[in-house]
């Protein structure tokens, strides 16, 4: 393919989207680079020649991990980040193995789930940019809040050349590879950027990228192994310390809304185990301008136009604020593999992605919580039929509850692969005893209180919590007995 400019390359560039947005193929072109605002400068000029429709521009600042997931381009959308994942490991000095590890899953789940991947690397030496800065757009002076605290002769952060080299040679490949290009000036800049990206996307139109399989490995403990359906609380135990906890979980709200943490609750179990139940008792302990509950249903037309964690990820609480999750992206290790409503290769890799993803709140200072509500089969079936005998609790039991409930051993087995490959040090999963719905709501909110009132607001990180925190339930039997002895 030649070398456009001008004209030309607009409307080769044009063609190229139309394309892509017919065959509902979405983009994402990342842009790093050393320079200050002059970066900025070049991608605008080169967005300029593109179809403005269906483009969307996200900045990010290098000094922390962002929610990325949650701004993925749809189907036939093309996405420019300015600044990516790329900036957070170098600037935030994360050691070569975790940074490798980190980004490759990130990237790999993006071009799995069917995004065109691009990244471009913006080499600026500070000689150069001297030579060619007259050619540039005119920086806006340093009053202009965050439009002016770039100026086109400092770097917008301290970068490494050995280390920018490092990263990029461990991180290009075939499936996803770089392209560096060094800056001069603008125009010649911009037009080398549009015949980059362009030849890069008539490559993925040409060249179908066929998506990996993986493998889920059960590596950790399974708290369901330990759970005691015989635990019980009279009323007047539940009464008591459920008016204590939940006082106690309002000044952890104060104390949460206060710090650089952000708390993310998420409810799994079996259909009628009490995941409502527990949710109302924490909630009615908070105030409700530092939370939103989130019940997962089946995904939208616009939810489907984007990646399977999207819609999660655009969900997820910013600093101070509380996320409870009524189901969640679990159902893709659960009812999807079981319904058919994914591929194997997608529940193949489901594990490894969801971990990348609860790895990435963790990362951005959300603390992560994930409950099982356990029940035994014998129990459901009670509920079932006081639901379906009580004209009041009718709308709470469907024939997919009875449905699902036939297939009660296979479910089994999925819940189980599912925890033993997802039941992280840093996101671990609780298995709470609700045959007796006193004692699961007692034990849901003393976790909490637990968990994130004695330890991980106390950390930076959950790599430093006791390591009494980091274990899930089941990993100590003395923690699941102290669990209600406070």
């Amino acid at each position: 393919m030649g070398s456009y400019s001008g004209k030309e390359l607009e409307i080769e560039l044009n063609a190229v989207q139309h394309t892509l947005f017919n065959d509902k193929r979405a983009v994402l072109i990342l842009f790093e680079g050393v320079g200050g605002s002059q970066m900025s400068f070049l991608i605008n000029g080169f967005t300029f020649i593109l179809e403005p429709r269906g483009i969307e521009y996200h900045s990010f600042t290098p000094d922390r991990v962002h929610n990325y997931l949650g701004y993925t381009p749809a189907k036939g959308k093309i996405a420019i980040f300015d600044r990516s994942w790329y900036s957070y490991v170098i600037e935030n000095e994360i050691t070569s193995k975790d940074r490798e590890k980190y980004i490759e899953s990130l990237e790999r789940y993006l071009i799995n789930s069917g995004i065109i991947l691009v990244k471009i690397f913006l080499h600026m030496s500070e000689k150069r940019m001297d030579e060619v800065k007259d050619s540039y757009p005119v920086s806006p002076s340093k009053d202009c809040g965050f439009l002016g605290d770039e100026d086109p002769s400092y770097h917008r952060f301290s970068l490494k050349e050995d280390d920018v080299s490092s990263l990029i040679d461990s991180t290009d490949s075939k499936d996803m590879p770089w392209d560096v290009i060094d800056v001069g000036k603008f125009n010649d800049t911009v037009n080398e950027i549009g015949n980059v990206v362009l030849r890069r996307l008539k490559d993925s139109i040409e060249n179908d990228y066929i998506p990996t399989s993986s493998r889920i490995v059960e590596r950790y403990d399974n708290p369901r192994n330990s759970v005691d359906f015989s635990q019980r609380l009279s009323k007047s135990e539940y009464k008591n310390k459920l008016k204590r906890y939940q006082s106690r979980l309002a000044a952890l709200q104060c104390k949460l809304a206060l710090s650089n943490r952000s708390l993310v609750l998420l409810f799994e179990g079996w259909d009628a185990a009490g995941k409502g139940g527990s949710i109302k008792r924490v909630t009615k302990a908070l105030n409700p301008r530092g939370y939103a509950t989130y019940p997962t249903s089946a995904p939208n037309d616009e939810e489907r136009s984007n990646t399977y964690l999207w819609r999660f990820a655009r969900r997820l609480p910013q600093k101070g604020h509380i996320s409870i999750f009524d189901r969640s992206w679990y159902g893709r290790m659960m009812v999807e593999p079981i319904e058919g409503l994914c591929s194997e290769k997608e529940y193949s890799r489901s594990a490894d992605e969801i971990n990348m993803f609860e790895r990435n709140m963790t990362d951005n200072g959300r603390i992560v919580i994930k409950f099982w509500m356990d029940i035994t089969k014998d129990v459901q079936l009670e509920r079932f039929n006081d639901r379906q005998n009580n004209p009041m609790k009718q709308w709470k039991i469907t024939d997919e509850d009875w449905r699902n409930r036939e297939k009660w051993d296979e479910y089994e087995s999925f819940i189980n692969t599912m925890i033993e490959s997802t039941n992280t040090p840093n996101a671990p999963w609780y298995a709470i005893e609700s045959v007796d719905k006193y004692y699961g709501r007692i034990k849901v909110l003393k976790i909490i209180l637990r968990y994130v009132g004695e330890g991980a607001l106390n950390q930076s990180t959950f790599i430093s919590l006791p390591k009494s925190l980091l274990k899930s339930a089941a990993d100590s039997s003395n923690f699941q007995r102290s669990m209600l002895t406070s």
